[in-house]
């Protein structure tokens, strides 16, 4: 008798699962959890679009620069949300494409494919509060999320005079406030500047860190190659390899200073044509 009840409990319970699991969305059903990741502020200086716009209020204002998303609290001064997904987080070639979700408490990120005007069989959203990611599935469009502002809007709502992020400007509408969301000692990047060159130094060659071991090297202007990946350490060396694994570049640190290691590093060619030297010292 036991036996048998044991065996009808077992019976109802996994009806009950069925029913359950039929009475979920399909999105509820496959929402798997994701690690958001620091945005790729070594980059950004170096990026090709300005500043993409989504989300704008009284008191907070969402944008998009690089792979980077921001929620920024300009009434109360502070970041409420700065994350990227990771590196493939969506089919290849498609772009990404935040959006406020409509009560206001979770940025919804979609993937789209401009050429093809399709959108990616799924999506991922980040709870501002607890800052989780989710992926979930289905497209983004069956999401519902607030209109972005008006064009003219998103042109005007950001300005500056280079492409250096602490140089953004916020412009709130109707306001006569000018609103830095990035100040030079909050950005989590080092910059390393090569001395005893006769060069101006905004266009001496320079080597920027993250705390996360990834990098970015820029020695030459006249160059489209952009040396970024990431760094290792062993004891005081610095070894840096590219993201497609090309190159190669070493540095020993010493007290504050990196000093270049030219023989065990891939050529550096300088824009007057002369190679990075041996020795050259990059300080803070």
């Amino acid at each position: 008798m036991k036996k048998r009840i044991g065996n009808t409990l077992i019976v109802i319970l996994i009806a009950v699962s069925a029913l359950l699991l039929s009475s979920l969305g399909p999105n509820e059903r496959v929402a798997q959890s994701e690690s958001a990741f620091q945005p790729s502020y070594h980059l950004m200086p170096y990026r090709a679009e300005f500043t993409k716009l989504f989300y704008e209020t009284p008191e907070r204002v969402g944008f998009q620069v690089l792979d980077g998303i921001f929620l920024y609290n300009y009434q109360e001064g502070y970041v409420e949300a700065d994350f990227a997904l990771s590196e493939g987080c969506f089919e290849p070639g498609y772009l990404i494409w935040p959006g406020m979700s409509t009560n206001e408490k979770s940025i919804i990120i979609g993937g789209v494919d401009h050429s093809a005007g399709t959108w990616s069989d799924h999506y991922y959203s980040y709870d501002i509060k607890s800052k989780k990611l989710v992926r979930m599935n289905g497209e983004v469009t069956e999401v519902a999320t607030l209109p972005y502002p008006a064009t003219d809007r998103q042109m005007n709502a950001f300005q500056a005079d280079s492409w250096e992020l602490e140089d953004l400007r916020y412009y709130p509408m109707g306001s006569d406030k000018v609103i830095i969301p990035f100040k030079v000692e909050e950005i989590p990047t080092m910059v390393y500047v090569m001395q005893g060159n006769e060069q101006d130094s905004l266009f001496s060659p320079k080597l920027t860190l993250m705390a996360d071991g990834r990098f970015q090297f820029t020695y030459s202007l006249l160059s489209s190659y952009l040396n970024y990946g990431e760094y290792s350490i062993a004891g005081m060396e610095y070894k840096m390899v590219t993201k497609d694994g090309q190159h190669t570049f070493v540095f020993h640190k010493e007290g504050d200073n990196f000093v270049f290691d030219a023989e065990r590093s891939s050529r550096c060619i300088l824009d007057d044509r002369t190679e990075l030297p041996d020795g050259a010292v990059f300080s803070a």
